[in-house]
């Protein structure tokens, strides 16, 4: 045997016993590489993650996973669960064997359950109370530099079994030197109630303690709703919000009682601050082309005096301050002006169980009480700016609303004799019989 053939013998063993260390080394890697993904996955979100498949393509340098569940596991997280269709994962296999890891990840066909009001005490959670969330390595072996997301569906589950639901949700996300997160997000339409939203965008900048929101833009029939705020990581998830609506329909942001009697565009600015427990809200609205059939008591009062009936007629300025605290919604400033007919203003609460208590002053054109000397004389008795104004004291629910100005208008009617029946027509009495139930 000569030398160059022992020379070609020895290369190709050593060939061999390259190719077969490399290989055991690669496979050692590579089933690293998934552990960790999976270590990590847990590790940051608290959760149970299981997967279909996960196939490793060095060709493509990528990683390819199917069928991702993951499930809450820690008491304290405001969310319940998520499914992800399929989650590609690229790397650089010159990057393979570094201490860390850098990723791109591509996701296509999730969905994700939020419930960010769910307390500790709520029995809602996924994990006991007792259980220690799963111990944050020093320095994760991982570290995903951008996260693009298509085809999502978010759920937000509220307190009172409420839910917000965005469709068609996709965002970009990519992390800087400094471990901020800065993202994107989309959503084809949104779902809140009586509140629907079609394409929206808003810009998110996440660190280790809480994530910022800018730029929001929602569409909402014909109208806009902008807005910033930030909401906090650690609890109890504090969050603040500056929103500002543009001439969204007011039946988008009311409750289902009220939608049949209210109508206009609104535009006015909301300020919210709360927590996972509760939150308080305020701000100024006003309603441009405002119609109000909550009040139909308003409209005969107006009839009475030979003025126009303002049932489901356009007013000429509706506008108030209002606040949100600990359930009860508040009115004040309330400004209400139909001009020559009649203005209305003052404050209303709305409690927890629909019960309202308002206290309101309600003004005509002293030109038309003038004409009843006992109607001005004994209710509409104080004159400012040309009209003559009264309180009026209003109880019940917005479907059976009480007020006690009928029976003065009746008494004083009475009290006119058969001058205010006579003087203004069969139609006042037709009204005077409505007051008193006829």
């Amino acid at each position: 045997m000569n030398r160059f053939t022992i020379r070609l013998l020895i290369g190709i063993l050593v060939t061999s016993i390259l190719a077969v260390g490399l290989g055991g080394l690669w496979w050692w890697k590579t089933a690293e590489l998934k552990k960790n993904l999976v270590h990590d996955l847990e590790t940051a979100l608290g959760a149970k993650v299981e997967l279909t498949s996960l196939d490793f393509d060095l060709w493509h340098r990528q990683i390819r996973a199917a069928g991702i569940s993951l499930v809450n596991q820690r008491a304290n997280a405001p969310w319940e669960k998520g499914e992800i269709g399929q989650a590609v994962v690229h790397f650089r296999l010159q990057k393979l064997f570094a201490s860390t890891l850098p990723l791109n990840v591509e996701v296509s066909s999730w969905n994700v359950v939020l419930s960010p009001f769910a307390s500790k005490s709520s029995g809602t959670s996924m994990a006991s109370e007792s259980e220690p969330a799963p111990p944050v390595p020093p320095e994760s072996k991982i570290k995903v530099m951008r996260l693009s997301a298509q085809q999502g569906e978010v759920e937000i589950d509220l307190s009172d079994e409420k839910k917000v639901l965005l469709h068609s949700v996709a965002f970009e996300a990519s992390d800087s030197i400094s471990e901020n997160w800065t993202t994107h997000l989309k959503a084809e339409s949104i779902a809140a109630g009586s509140l629907e939203a079609g394409p929206s965008s808003v810009q998110l900048d996440g660190d280790r303690d809480k994530v910022s929101f800018s730029h929001l833009r929602m569409p909402c029939g014909s109208g806009m709703i902008t807005g910033d705020g930030n909401i906090s990581l650690n609890d109890p998830h504090k969050a603040h919000a500056s929103l500002k609506a543009t001439n969204v329909p007011v039946t988008m942001l009311v409750g289902l009682q009220w939608q049949m009697k209210l109508s206009g565009m609104t535009t006015g600015d909301v300020t919210y601050d709360g927590d996972d427990q509760s939150g308080d809200a305020s701000g100024h609205i006003e309603l441009s082309a405002g119609k109000f059939n909550v009040l139909p008591w308003l409209g005969k009062v107006t009839e009475l005096v030979n003025l126009p009936d303002i049932t489901n007629v356009e007013v000429d300025r509706a506008t108030t301050d209002f606040e949100w605290k600990k359930g009860t919604l508040h009115f004040t400033n309330l400004d209400i002006r139909k001009n020559e007919v009649m203005r209305l203003s003052g404050a209303i609460d709305v409690d927890p169980q629909g019960q309202v208590d308002g206290r309101l002053k309600l003004g005509l054109p002293s030109t038309a009480t003038a004409k009843w000397p006992q109607l001005q004389e004994k209710i509409f008795s104080v004159q400012l700016e040309n009209y003559n104004w009264t309180d009026v004291h209003l109880t019940g629910t917005p479907d059976h609303l009480q007020e006690d100005l009928t029976p003065r208008l009746v008494a004083a009617g009475a009290a006119e004799g058969g001058g205010m029946i006579n003087q203004a027509s069969q139609k006042a009495l037709d009204l005077l019989k409505g007051f008193l139930g006829n």
